[in-house]
């Protein structure tokens, strides 16, 4: 049943004490928008039961809304887009339009049914006037929403970081704004992060330390500034960076906007790799795509991974594993996670299958210790954020600890929030 609103309300359908699975609605007597609408974390963990649940709780959501303000392309913010009726309208950002065009070919495509418009100026959906900016995290092309609607001002951070390599793109957010609805997945782990430089230095020290195999790294193809960061330590230690058809398509797609970012045209130490599943895609799809944007000479020599191992480092996930089966049997391999450390703890067939498979040959295959900086602000990020900022009053989400948020931010109001309740946005509640 559609929700009734006699003023500017809003709903957390998910987030409000949980990292991920983010979806809030945003409505007026009029008009009713949903910002994300992601899948959980632990989505493949759930019985089956719960699993359809989570479907169906996300059409009752996205029927009848009037658009979807869509923050990132990651799995947690988009995931159930695809329970969207057919032809509702997705804003996002011009970068984020594209992944979600281009994953249609390299896999299962989750919004063709849907009409995306990318937001590269002030858009006004019935009430609510929106503006997107740029912010920093570990996707391509992430942004925070801005709503004007009925006299009020609020401001949606999405997932955001200051210690990533754009992070000062935080300063262009709009200031003395009446909400905040702020992420917090970090609230509660401690340490300041590190930065992408750091994580140079120590791709670089973990090349030179083990100088006689192929190094594969698991890292988002859609964090750009990680796979810099791994460009240049291969640089810097006289290795090639080779990465498959969709990474390479990822860079060519950041390469246009941002003219340093290196790509498999313009840079020689970076190759491609074809698994097969992916390159049949790609023909199906479009037979251009595998040598449109790429240099057919600059496809990896598989052969010169037994003969000159010290020479490459593979850009990889599990998922790929067939293709180290095929190539790297008894080749010496060390394998670096480059993502958050819970993706490895996951009960999923394909890291089961990678695990077991370095467990066959622990001399010749071995799990290096991880390498990675969060994609989210730490604490201190979070409080800069807030002083420059300056809302009236925050609301939690995207986060696990969000009864914290009182004690960090000291100073502003915080909202106390739960899932599935609905508040107005022209009361304000002091977090105990």
């Amino acid at each position: 049943m559609k929700t009734k609103y006699n003023a500017l309300e809003f709903i957390i359908h998910r987030g409000s004490h949980q990292i991920g699975g983010n979806c809030v609605e945003l409505a007026t007597p009029d008009a009713r928008i949903l910002i994300d609408c992601g899948l959980p974390l632990d989505y493949d963990e759930q019985d089956p039961e719960i699993q359809v649940k989570i479907h169906e709780d996300a059409k009752g959501w996205l029927e009848h809304c009037d658009a979807i303000f869509l923050s990132h392309y990651h799995g947690d913010h988009y995931g159930l887009l695809s329970d969207a009726p057919k032809g509702t309208k997705v804003y996002t950002s011009k970068e984020t339009a594209e992944l979600m065009r281009i994953s249609g070919v390299f896999g299962e495509n989750l919004t063709e049914h849907l009409d995306v418009q990318v937001m590269d100026d002030i858009i006004q959906v019935k009430d609510f006037k929106v503006t997107a900016y740029p912010v920093d995290h570990s996707a391509y092309g992430a942004c925070a929403f801005h709503f004007e609607v009925c006299g009020k001002s609020i401001l949606y951070s999405g997932d955001i970081r200051l210690h990533g390599k754009k992070g000062i793109l935080y300063k262009n957010l709009p200031q003395n704004v009446d909400y905040l609805f702020l992420e917090g997945t970090n609230i509660g782990r401690g340490a300041r992060q590190k930065t992408e430089e750091d994580m140079k230095d120590e791709f670089v020290e973990r090349f030179e330390n083990n100088n006689d195999c192929v190094h594969l790294v698991w890292c988002s193809t859609q964090n750009i500034d990680r796979i810099v960061a791994l460009y240049r330590a291969c640089k810097d230690t006289h290795r090639a960076l080779c990465v498959d058809p969709f990474a390479a398509y990822v860079l060519e797609l950041a390469n246009s906007t941002h003219n340093t970012i290196p790509t498999a045209k313009n840079h020689s130490n970076l190759l491609i790799y074809y698994p097969w599943f992916l390159t049949d895609k790609m023909k199906k799809k479009d037979e251009n795509l595998i040598y449109g944007p790429y240099v057919k000479k600059k496809k990896l020599d598989t052969n010169l991974l037994k003969t000159h191992p010290s020479k490459y480092v593979l850009l990889f996930r599990p998922s790929l594993l067939y293709y180290a089966k095929t190539y790297l049997n008894d080749v010496k391999v060390c394998l670096t996670n480059s993502i958050w450390k819970e993706y490895w703890n996951q009960d999923k067939d394909d890291i089961n299958r990678m695990k077991a498979w370095l467990d066959e040959e622990p001399e010749l295959r071995r799990k290096l210790p991880d390498i990675h900086t969060s994609g989210h602000a730490d604490v201190a990020s979070l409080q800069e954020i807030v002083r420059h900022v300056n809302p009236k009053c925050i609301i939690p989400i995207h986060s696990e600890h969000s009864d914290s948020f009182g004690s960090i931010f000291p100073d502003n109001t915080v909202m106390e929030v739960s899932d599935e309740i609905q508040y107005s946005l022209s009361s304000k509640k002091k977090s105990s």
